[in-house]
């Protein structure tokens, strides 16, 4: 599990730098990414039940998410105005006050970063849009870092998880209702397009509820197998999802059938994968630089074509690589740095008895 999640977060790094798109995109890298969560908050919700409290547990994944964010959005935003590119600094000047309200609490606390991708100005007004390019000013524009609204995203799952994740009645539910709804918004004709593909929390959540049912359905059984057979079948589905996601774009195939097939197979391999994670330690390790790759790869990108170009490089696919190499780099000195002390925090919040 841990090699997938970098690849996937190394696959949203060239996504957003080199000139095609590689492996299996970074829409598709983000989907995968929200099967593994709801997996993993199974996991700690329903067989570990690792939280005393329910407070314990939003602190506790916070903590997870925003130490890291925070130390990679102070720099940046310092970077961005002092560049004064982006038209960072223009979106809230013509922004009005509801939006510009909205921007600062979600740059500051995460939660709503997702909601601007559905909203824009018409009017000097912040109304719902269907296109958030379609606006009299483009709101993104205003967040430090842009790959953050899929925290938001997971955030609110993280809401709700704890209610429906240990009723399992629920989970069908509100699959079907999740499930539903977008292909309600397909007839309607917009929930083909982004943002609507992998934005929306409520149609995504269907991918969530596939990872909780992968841990709660799948993994028991998976566990059954002897030691001989579930090491063999966790090291050929670990290392058959690793491969199909690296040749993800040369097959040719219609892209809704191998997304379909993807999303399938993943949900269905993501409990062998966990099991392969538990053996092999540096798995794991691989596993926990994916996220301050994701989170610090545009700063870096950024930062990257414009110190490069200004030498004399602008080869895209070299800048790219350097990208790439960078954030490895960044990613490892946030997790030592960062993530690492965090998670001694992070334990005594677990430890601490509930009230």
């Amino acid at each position: 599990m841990g090699l997938l999640r970098t690849i996937f977060a190394l696959t949203v790094v060239l996504y957003h730098s080199w000139p095609t798109s590689l492996f299996v995109g970074g829409e598709n890298a983000v989907r995968c990414f929200y099967i593994i969560s709801g997996f993993l908050i199974s996991y700690i919700l329903v067989e570990r039940n690792s939280y005393p409290t329910l407070t314990a547990f939003y602190v506790n994944r916070y903590l997870r998410l925003y130490p890291i964010y925070i130390c990679v959005a102070v720099p940046t935003l310092i970077m961005i105005l002092a560049s004064g590119h982006f038209g960072f600094i223009e979106v809230y000047k013509a922004a009005p006050p509801a939006a510009v309200l909205l921007l600062v609490l979600s740059n500051l606390f995460l939660f709503g970063q997702d909601w601007l991708m559905f909203l824009g100005v018409r009017h000097d007004h912040l109304v719902f849009v269907t296109n958030f390019l379609k606006s009299d000013v483009l709101l993104y524009r205003g967040q430090i870092i842009h790959p953050a609204w899929t925290l938001g995203v997971e955030l609110s799952f993280y809401l709700v998880a704890p209610f429906i994740l240990r009723r399992r009645k629920w989970i069908y539910v509100l699959l079907a209702l999740s499930l539903g709804l977008r292909l309600l918004f397909i007839h309607l004709g917009f929930g083909a397009r982004d943002p609507w593909t992998y934005r929306f929390f409520p149609t995504e959540l269907a991918l969530f509820l596939l990872g909780a049912l992968a841990h709660q359905l799948l993994l028991p059984r998976y566990r059954q197998l002897s030691d001989r057979l579930q090491k063999w079948a966790a090291n050929g589905a670990t290392w058959f999802l690793v491969a199909f996601s690296l040749v993800y774009f040369l097959i040719p195939v219609e892209e809704v059938v191998k997304l379909l097939f993807l999303l399938f197979v993943f949900a269905c391999g993501v409990p062998l994968t966990f099991l392969f994670q538990r053996r092999y330690a540096l798995d794991g390790w691989i596993g926990n630089l994916s996220y301050p790759i994701y989170i610090s790869h545009l700063p870096v990108i950024w930062a990257c074509n414009f110190a490069l170009k200004r030498v004399g490089l602008g080869d895209a696919r070299m800048i790219a690589v350097i990208c790439v190499v960078l954030t490895i780099v960044l990613a490892v000195l946030l997790n030592q740095w960062v993530a690492v002390p965090f998670e001694t925090l992070r334990s005594r919040v677990r430890s601490q008895p509930g009230s």
